[in-house]
């Protein structure tokens, strides 16, 4: 009988919609308190119930006037023919420099094929940073490749051709990622998302506390709180692996190389690597409680910073020496350059290549200095 029960006045509580009324209660408590005290006042002193019909009619006004121009209140819009348009901040090119072209070199080219422009090959360029950081972080992605690619690709081959192609692809990421977080509106983000997010999470803890007195259950009582807000990711570390993945593979169109998604190997040994390896533990740190309050204590701390007592190191371009190719060994299939110019069809598929590259503007230069140098050659005879 009680589950009957149970299940009923859940469903009385969905039609009648007595969360939307909690939460207007609790984002307008002025409103809803004198809206209370109006009724009480109708319902005990309905004698002078024309006197009180002045106010009521100062509240409807209020309430139609808040209605018809406020678009972020739970309350309806009354006007329903005029939509709320937020103000959307012009999007900023991914690569701040603009897009050079590599036919003509005029930056942000219209006349072209997008496939042409240099920095969506080439996130890298002009992207330079401290020679110490580039150290470091090229450390950190060699103890990935040693921990996560190497134990079984040296089982099957020596070969460092397809490690090379995996460099390339990882700078490419780093790049495009860095590139973007130079976008992002820190300020923004933390007053409109990371605030409304830390004061839930306080307001659910605190009604689990009053659930709960062993502080050993607290964990599984907050989890309990959320209820159907609860985030995939947060049911099972299983489930949390799962939605990285699924999130890693969304963003595969953004941070890989225009090609890369097209080779269904390479794109699941990254998936793995980057949800596993790299944005797994990066969770990791960032949730556990010292990483927390450390954050906190730097940025509330206004101290001066301390003075440099080392001078500082040079910038090198991003990941440059991580990227380069360890494979020393020649391609049996590979053709000399002298070969591919004198047969007309081979050289008009390596340009058709080099067209989707982005990187024609190489052959022509090699096929112009060739041809001044025949020209000086000839004229030397």
């Amino acid at each position: 009988m009680v589950p009957w029960v149970r299940t009923m006045g859940q469903k009385l509580k969905q039609r009648l919609r007595l969360d939307v009324g909690r939460e207007i209660c609790r984002q307008y408590p002025l409103f809803c308190f004198l809206l209370l005290c109006l009724s009480a006042a109708s319902l005990l002193l309905n004698r002078y119930i024309h006197i009180l019909m002045i106010f009521w009619s100062f509240v409807a006004g209020v309430v139609t006037f808040y209605c018809s121009l406020g678009p972020d209140s739970l309350l309806p819009n009354i006007f329903f023919t005029i939509k709320y348009k937020p103000k959307q901040l012009g999007l900023q090119e991914l690569f701040p420099q603009g897009h050079s072209c590599a036919v003509c070199g005029k930056v942000k080219c219209k006349r072209h094929r997008p496939s042409l422009l240099l920095e969506n090959y080439q996130p890298w360029l002009d992207l330079k940073i401290s020679s110490k950081v580039d150290a470091s972080l090229s450390e950190v992605l060699e103890l990935v490749l040693e921990n996560f690619v190497y134990p079984w690709y040296r089982d099957v081959t020596d070969d460092e051709s397809f490690v090379d192609e995996l460099r390339i692809t990882l700078r490419f990421f780093a790049s495009v990622l860095i590139r973007r977080i130079h976008k992002v509106d820190i300020p923004s983000i933390i007053t409109k998302k990371l605030l409304k997010a830390a004061m839930k999470h306080i307001e659910v803890i605190v009604k689990a506390r009053q659930k709960v007195k062993n502080t050993e259950f607290l964990q599984q009582a907050a989890l309990e709180e959320y209820g159907p807000e609860l985030h995939v990711a947060l049911r099972s570390r299983r489930d949390e692996l799962h939605y990285l993945r699924k999130l890693t593979e969304l963003l595969f169109p953004y941070i890989l190389p225009p090609k890369a998604t097209d080779c269904r190997s390479l794109t699941l040994l990254i998936r793995e690597i980057l949800s596993g390896s790299v944005f797994l533990p990066s969770l990791d740190f960032l949730a556990d409680p010292d990483t927390v309050n450390h954050l906190l204590i730097i940025f509330i701390d206004d101290s001066p910073p301390e003075k440099a007592t080392e001078p500082a190191s040079p910038l090198v371009p991003f990941l440059q020496k991580f990227a380069e190719p360890r494979n020393k060994k020649p391609s049996v299939l590979k053709l000399e350059l002298k070969q591919i110019r004198e047969q007309q069809d081979l050289l008009f598929r390596f340009m058709n290549f080099l067209k989707q590259e982005g990187a024609v503007h190489v052959l022509q230069f090699c096929l112009t200095v060739g041809e001044a140098y025949l020209c000086i050659l000839r004229k030397g005879i």
